[in-house]
């Protein structure tokens, strides 16, 4: 079997293998879902699917539509649930292993590109973004892509299939706008290598900067759609401005943080990586010291070649340009960690992470010329050292860590395995902090048979669910207002930081309800002079109305409402009915209420007031509008006068 099949085989198994580690315990690991995820999948993909094309979506800070719309594909094979959200990315993450090892071929070499796609398959820099569903690991594939046909461009013998080339290369930079704004390097990298070529290979430049020019106006004429968009919406790119701390700086004359940012930037392949738990294990560089310095010499090896033919006063060979394209592309790549925060961040500088591999490949040549026996070894050990250090980093060492556990909403995830094993458990309540409906989407995701259960939300900072009576209590670490009326049932084990408990509450419910039109009814009002709180006792009587309550992202779009449609109004008014203070709330999620539901919540006004009078209520906080009672009143209330006599 010659060498060429071998190599075929051998990426074959590997790209498997990657693909395996993609999908192994997806439902696992992250341990949960994040925010991000379930608002790129239920509310921008969703856009896709309701028909609402766009070729960007100003959601959640902006958001270019190719990685969507493909996302959108998935939701509707799949559904929504952990395959049709993430299994994307993972197939993206898994194509980039056969085409880092194509196009590495041809820049470092046989032995460089199976370095190169050995230790891409194992590292934990492309399994974190091989396994959630956000759009940065169609990155690496797109700028995989491009620069393959930018190549064969720049190399084929045939100027009419260069300028073919390096019109799909066109084609495929542009589909890199419509990805992800880190993308928007890809033309600088383009022109840096046409002005290295005029430099230094001035007769393949006149035979081919025809093609390159080519490529992008192809470019420019694919995108313009987006441009357009752009300039009509310019705060939908509120992100980039956002995340631009450094540049900004600059700009009005301190280069501190600039220079702090390039610093750490440089140092996050051998010694200080990205700080954000979300996608790493804080401070981890990329690679282990070993590998690291073995990285910076291929770097330096790199740089060497590339200025070989200015020194040696000759035309730039394969070499030279190869370790050009690699040198440009890593460090237009890893730029914006310079310009942005967090410095070194893995998301940030996400262009840059087939360069880094195939540089990590590139001194492999030099030892296969040394001797030929010791490359197939070499490379062995480098991606053997590489797997026995990302592998349970990412897969054990990550995804147990207590605040990774809090971002990825794993509590929630084990509750949900739990209810999966327990489907006799169909109505609890569960606490949580109510920020928006992502908590109950990531519970709803996660459950196998999620109609047949209806759990209802509250914060146990203020309320309290009283029935149904079982409750999963105890998390998240905040006060509870009614931590006493919980009482863990026994034989139940722990789902995480969260206990199933009775709930047991004596509420002194009035004899004839005041109900809302809503299908709301207070059965209890209690206000406590010498605390301040007014608790309140609702319940469900029917259905509520409610007014609608789509899934908007956060960030919301500029001038979108995104926040609740249903308050309860506290006032504490003087003896003539004047405001002195106030405490609005609805500390249940209404949407997970039904009828025979009730629960009592607190709220805090102050004491030793001149007041006269407490008056509650509902109201629309988007509208301002209240909601009367049945008899058509707009508050109910509480003389205080009247209860001091």
């Amino acid at each position: 079997m010659n060498k060429s099949n071998i190599d075929k085989i051998l990426i074959l198994i590997l790209t498997l293998f990657a693909f395996g580690l993609r999908v192994w315990q997806l439902d696992n690991v992250p341990p949960g879902w994040r925010d991000d995820e379930l608002i790129n999948s239920l509310v921008i993909s969703q856009k896709v699917l309701d028909g609402d094309w766009a070729v960007f979506y100003p959601d959640a800070s902006g958001h270019e539509a190719l990685y969507h719309a493909l996302n959108a594909l998935t939701l509707a094979l799949l559904g929504v649930n952990v395959f049709g959200i993430r299994l994307l990315s993972a197939i993206l993450g898994t194509l980039a292993i056969p085409l880092i090892w194509l196009f590495g071929r041809r820049l470092v070499g046989r032995w460089g590109a199976l370095v190169a796609a050995g230790m891409l398959a194992v590292s934990f820099w492309s399994l974190m973004y091989s396994r959630f569903g956000l759009r940065h690991i169609q990155t690496p594939f797109i700028t995989l892509l491009t620069f393959y046909f930018f190549w064969a461009g720049l190399t084929v013998s045939s100027e009419r299939k260069a300028s073919r080339y390096f019109g799909m290369a066109g084609v495929s930079m542009a589909a890199g706008f419509y990805t992800y704004f880190a993308a928007r390097g890809l033309p600088l990298i383009w022109l840096a290598l046409m002005g290295y070529v005029w430099l230094a290979a001035r007769e393949r430049w006149q035979a081919r900067w025809r093609g390159m020019v080519l490529g992008l106006v192809v470019t420019a004429v694919l995108i313009l759609p987006l441009v357009i968009t752009l300039r009509q919406q310019p705060e939908a790119e509120g992100r980039v401005t956002e995340l631009a701390i450094p540049l900004v700086a600059a700009r009005q004359g301190d280069f501190a943080p600039l220079g702090k940012h390039i610093r750490i930037t440089l140092g996050m392949f051998h010694a200080n990586g990205d700080d954000e738990w979300l996608y790493n294990i804080p401070h981890r560089p990329v690679f282990s010291l070993p590998i690291g310095v073995w990285f910076w010499f291929g770097v330096i090896m790199a740089g060497w070649q590339a200025l070989r033919p200015f020194l040696q006063r000759q035309s730039a060979n394969h070499t030279a340009l190869a370790s050009a394209l690699l040198l440009i592309w890593w460090l237009a790549g890893i730029s914006p960690g310079f310009l942005s925060v967090p410095p070194a961040s893995l998301g940030h500088t996400i262009l840059a992470q087939p360069a880094v591999f195939m540089l990590a490949g590139l001194p492999i040549t030099l030892a296969h010329r040394t001797n030929r026996y010791f490359a197939p070894l070499l490379v062995s050990v480098l991606i053997l050292v590489t797997g026995i250090r990302d592998l349970p980093d990412y897969f054990t060492n990550w995804p147990q860590r207590g605040l990774v556990r809090f971002l990825y909403k794993a509590d929630i995830h084990d509750v949900a395995a739990y209810l999966n094993t327990h489907p006799e458990l169909t109505d609890f309540g569960i606490t949580g902090l109510l920020a928006g409906p992502w908590d109950r989407l990531a519970l709803t995701v996660d459950l196998h048979k999620p109609t047949l259960f209806r759990p209802r939300w509250f914060n146990p900072e203020r309320a309290l669910l009283l029935q149904p009576s079982v409750s999963f209590g105890g998390y998240p670490d905040v006060p509870f207002a009614y931590e006493e009326a919980f009482w863990p049932l026994p034989d139940v084990p722990g789902t995480g930081e969260y206990q199933l408990s009775q709930v047991t509450y004596d509420l002194n419910e009035t004899a004839e309800p005041t109900c809302f039109t809503n299908g709301l009814c207070v059965v209890s009002a209690v206000y406590d002079t010498e605390t301040g709180f007014l608790e309140l006792g609702w319940k469900v009587a029917k259905p509520l109305t409610l007014p609608p309550m789509p899934l908007i992202s956060n960030p919301p779009p500029p001038g979108v409402y995104a926040g609740p449609r249903l308050l309860v109004f506290a006032q504490m008014l003087d003896t003539n009915g004047n405001f002195l203070a106030g405490d609005d709330g609805l500390w249940v999620d209404p949407t997970t209420l039904y009828p025979g539901d009730l629960f009592v919540q607190r709220h805090h006004l102050p004491v030793n007031m001149d007041g006269g009078m407490v008056a509650y209520g509902l109201y629309d906080p988007m509208t301002g509008e209240r909601i009367l009672t049945k008899d058509g009143r707009d508050h109910l209330s509480i003389n205080l006068q009247k209860e001091e006599q």
